[in-house]
């Protein structure tokens, strides 16, 4: 897979360094919230704004989008048009989705304006939709000609939004650990400061990782998915933040970890005494783990239907050894149910 072009940049780029012809697909909150945006938006003859959130997603809603864009750009040039997206995660998602099918596919631009896309979604080439509540069941390997990183843009967020980038900050440097990981353990805060600190450092740990495995055909890609198996569950049943649920995905992955006796008390003791730990959320102390049967039931199809399932009740899972080295096990959906019914009894007898 081609590794899109990064640029790093203080302002919004000029449309001439992005291409010939354009599309703009963006999140409607923009112009409201960075008037900078809005007053670069106005250079595009051609736009489509869209709500952000997962709904944008739908596949059952998709036809009435692609319709309203083919119409859109229907004096365009399949060879010229370059879509450039400019958002968080679901309209990354949406927007880089668009560009993989229109006119059989076009050029992509990637401008992440949400800590969340700039660690992680904006980066690999995956693009998806949803199917019901099953999130990113449909989807393509579409990688953008560039991935554009706007300081400004960043920065313009509410500072609460940083932590929601938190957790896919922390799971990529669990994963290579070396470098990136031993400096940000040793960091006291979370902030917009921080996550700009580590944004080209976390990126390139990312393109180490796809680039390894850039199509999901060897296995070693799923990775990535450290922290999202329970964390994609708790997100969807109790609507949290993506970069939240995977929070507390990461917690349960390294309690699971030290029960299977796949990381060692002690790694575990020493990694929770990194400062930066004090910002890792646990389902269990904020009572998200369930043992109520119906919440069981309600877990256990979104288990089900979660897009890493190999036979028809097993899940790739991914554990933590130590920072650096993960390991992949096939889990059944219900020894998940049971590692979650352990974790909340081990939590209520002290």
């Amino acid at each position: 897979m081609k590794k899109s072009t990064l640029l790093f940049t203080a302002e919004l780029p000029r449309l001439k360094d992005l291409g010939e012809e354009f599309l703009l697909i963006y999140d409607d909150i923009l112009p409201r919230k960075v008037p900078a945006f809005k007053n670069w938006a106005q250079q595009f003859p051609l736009q489509y704004p869209v709500k952000a959130g997962e709904a944008l997603k739908s596949v059952e809603q998709f036809p009435d989008h692609i319709a309203k864009i083919i119409r859109l750009c229907e004096n365009t040039s399949s060879r010229r048009l370059t879509v450039v997206v400019v958002g968080g995660g679901s309209v990354g998602d949406f927007g880089g989705f668009v560009a993989s099918i229109l006119k059989r596919g076009v050029k992509l631009v990637q401008i992440p304006s949400t800590w969340l896309a700039a660690i992680d979604s904006a980066h690999g080439g995956k693009t998806a939709l949803n199917v019901g509540a099953a999130k990113n069941q449909i989807g393509t390997f579409h990688p953008p000609e560039k991935t554009v990183l706007v300081r400004s843009l960043l920065m313009a967020q509410p500072e609460a939004r940083a932590f929601e980038g938190f957790g896919e900050l922390i799971k990529i440097a669990w994963i290579v650990g070396g470098t990136l990981w031993s400096q940000l353990s040793k960091e006291y805060e979370v902030s917009s400061a921080v996550l700009w600190k580590y944004l080209a450092s976390a990126i390139d740990a990312k393109y180490k990782v796809v680039g390894k495995d850039p199509h999901e055909k060897t296995g070693y890609r799923h990775v990535l998915n450290l922290g999202h198996t329970l964390g994609h569950a708790l997100e969807s049943y109790y609507k949290l933040p993506h970069g939240v649920a995977i929070n507390y995905g990461l917690d349960f992955s390294l309690r699971w970890s030290v029960e299977k006796k796949i990381m060692t008390k002690k790694d575990y003791d020493a990694l929770l005494r990194a400062p930066v730990m004090g910002y890792l959320l646990s389902p269990v102390r904020d009572e998200l783990l369930q043992t109520k049967v119906s919440v069981l039931k309600d877990f256990r199809h979104l288990l089900l239907s979660d897009k890493k399932k190999t036979k028809s009740e097993s899940i790739r899972f991914i554990f933590l050894q130590k920072p650096g080295k993960c390991v992949i096990q096939e889990v059944t959906v219900d020894e998940i149910l049971m590692e979650v019914c352990r974790q909340k009894e081990e939590e209520l007898n002290g």
